[in-house]
């Protein structure tokens, strides 16, 4: 495998499907090809289904649709593939159920899509923070900005809402800043508001919680209108208090980021399905992340 190059396929070629097939060659991967229904550049492959494609691959990443990203990992590590799935890597407590077995007994690797944690600013700040009291995140967002090319967005039963469509993100997020590793929340409590005709779920929601070692966190999403992206983040700390206009660029929502965030993700993940490096405890913060969001937005539902 070292010799010919890690062999990936790509479900779903849209945005992110894009950015995984632009990155993973340079990190040492081939692009096999991808499931689409879309045209492939030259060269690359397309299959009907994830079933076909595995048969030719040595690990697989996930860009489809939010509803799709559980069973579609469950696939592919049923057989034997390492897997890169965007966020949220689920959306139900039924798909959380079904997952945590899955990825407690798997030796296989699997990353989650989390692009903030390979972005340079943000790298920089988790290295300086020392003793940290407080952690507030807000990501903002214009719902219509969000959807271009992703009509599915405005659907709470395919994107999740706004907790598994950004706030995933952001939850995510001030978890890595304050170092969790897979401790549950304490005094959870979220909120959501406002609603607009052209989404069946409330666009504004908010939630917070107290890790056990005593760091509260926060985290919003704010998804009204045609707002560009914005990343509010406000750090309480002995060492490594945010904002800090000593830390380098780019910023999280300025043009080209992205990038650099997928570069890191891909290059991340291709040396990890290579190796079949699985780091335990990154998979039970994935989990951990996942089960806040659910109660958070069953609180809010209540």
């Amino acid at each position: 495998m070292a010799e010919r190059g890690l062999r990936v396929g790509i479900v779903g070629y849209g945005e992110a499907g894009v950015f995984h097939a632009r990155y993973l060659v340079p990190a040492g991967a081939e692009v096999v090809g991808a499931v689409t229904t879309r045209a492939l550049d030259s060269g690359h492959r397309r299959f009907e289904s994830l079933a076909e494609m595995l048969h030719h691959v040595d690990a697989v990443t996930i860009a489809v649709p939010n509803h799709l990203h559980a069973g579609l990992c469950v696939e592919a590590l049923e057989a034997g593939k390492p897997v890169f799935v965007e966020k949220p890597l689920l959306q139900t407590a039924r798909e959380l159920e079904t997952l945590e077995p899955v990825l407690r007994s798997t030796p296989l690797p699997v990353h989650v899509g989390f692009r903030l944690h390979w972005n340079p600013t943000l790298r920089a700040l988790k290295d300086r923070l020392r003793d940290v009291r407080r952690i507030r995140c807000n990501y903002q967002l214009g719902i219509d900005r969000l959807a271009e090319g992703k009509p599915w967005t405005h659907q709470e039963k395919i994107s999740g809402g706004a907790f598994f469509t950004l706030g995933v993100h952001a939850v995510a997020l001030v978890r890595w800043l304050a170092g969790a590793r897979g401790e549950p929340l304490t005094n959870l409590r979220s909120h959501t508001e406002h609603y607009e005709d052209n989404t069946d779920f409330p666009l504004v929601m908010s939630m917070s919680g107290r890790l056990p070692n005593g760091i509260e966190i926060a985290a919003g999403v704010d998804l009204r209108g045609t707002a560009p992206f914005r990343l509010q983040l406000d750090v309480e700390a002995e060492s490594g208090t945010y904002p800090d206009p000593s830390l380098p660029g780019p910023a999280p929502e300025e043009k080209g980021s992205e990038a650099v965030e997928y570069r890191g993700l891909m290059a991340d993940f291709v040396r990890a399905a290579t190796s079949r490096e699985k780091p335990t405890d990154a998979i039970e913060e994935i989990l951990q992340t996942h089960r806040d969001l659910l109660l958070a937005r069953s609180l809010a539902e209540s």
